[in-house]
């Protein structure tokens, strides 16, 4: 039996890919990729599972239910040295970014650290509990996430207002399914408000929603379509699950919506790419 580090599994890099195809995606409409993108990359990781680490710590009641083997809940890592990991990883994050560009520091701080890590999770605003902000939170985060990438390149416009529209969109739209997994520890979700059958029936609905803004960019780029056509097909895959068994198949609905946040704007880069190769 191979033991995983407790430091490396607390990070919770899966979904941290979400952070890298938000990059993806702003550089393709930017038509640039550099090592100012890998280095924006890593910042953002690492603000994103700084902010899974403060959720950690106040959640560690919950995840002794629903995650008994997570770093913090088993006593792997202590939370006074979970605290110490998650101040190091904000700092890092802080300091690259600013030497980038000084307004995605200001977002990874405003946006990240302040809104979605604590006041996503801590007590006194508890922003996670609250279903509708807590996705909310994630999109603005992910969506000023793209700003600050893109000021390092460029001045902000409108162009990149519309992408952080279209990422909060495809965020907001899709994170709901992520409490289906969870529902046996969650004080309060979409799941346990509306019923497990209403709350799948929405988030069906709400997967609708990011192909307004991907059809907008189609009509403008017609190169981009193979994108839409793949989030169309990831996006079923997702609505199969919920109208069958989103609680009992939580973890693969988790992983099929970080396909569809994911893979169609990684598709966007390609695509971008390609057209200016030939």
């Amino acid at each position: 039996m191979v033991l995983k580090n407790p430091y490396i599994s607390i990070l919770k890099l899966k979904g941290s890919i979400v952070d890298i195809s938000v990059v993806a995606v702003t550089c393709a409409v930017l038509g640039v990729w550099d090592y100012r993108a890998a280095i924006a990359i890593l910042a953002g990781i690492m603000v994103h599972s700084g902010c899974d680490i403060i959720n950690d710590i106040y959640d560690i009641e919950i995840d002794k239910i629903c995650k008994p083997n997570g770093a913090i809940a088993s006593g792997q890592i202590s939370v006074k040295n979970a605290w110490i990991y998650m101040i190091l990883l904000f700092s890092t994050a802080l300091v690259l970014s600013i030497g980038l560009s000084l307004i995605l520091s200001i977002c990874f701080l405003i946006g990240g650290i302040i809104v979605g890590g604590i006041m996503y999770s801590h007590p006194s605003f508890r922003f996670k509990d609250k279903p509708g902000i807590a996705m909310a939170v994630m999109a603005l985060y992910f969506a000023l996430e793209s700003i600050g990438v893109w000021s390092i390149y460029a001045q902000i416009n409108a162009d990149s207002l519309m992408v952080a529209i279209y990422i909060f969109t495809l965020v907001f739209s899709l994170t709901f399914m992520k409490d289906f997994k969870d529902v046996a520890g969650d004080i309060n979700s979409l799941p346990l408000l509306l019923g497990i059958r209403r709350a799948a029936i929405v988030c069906s609905a709400l997967t609708i929603l990011p192909l307004i803004p991907m059809i907008y960019a189609v009509t403008k780029y017609s190169y981009l379509a193979p994108a839409a056509v793949i989030y169309i097909v990831l996006i079923i895959g997702c609505i199969k699950i919920l109208l069958r068994n989103p609680v009992v198949e939580g973890n693969r609905l988790k992983d099929r919506m970080i396909l569809a946040l994911t893979v169609p704007n990684f598709i966007m880069l390609l695509l971008k790419m390609e057209v200016f190769l030939y």
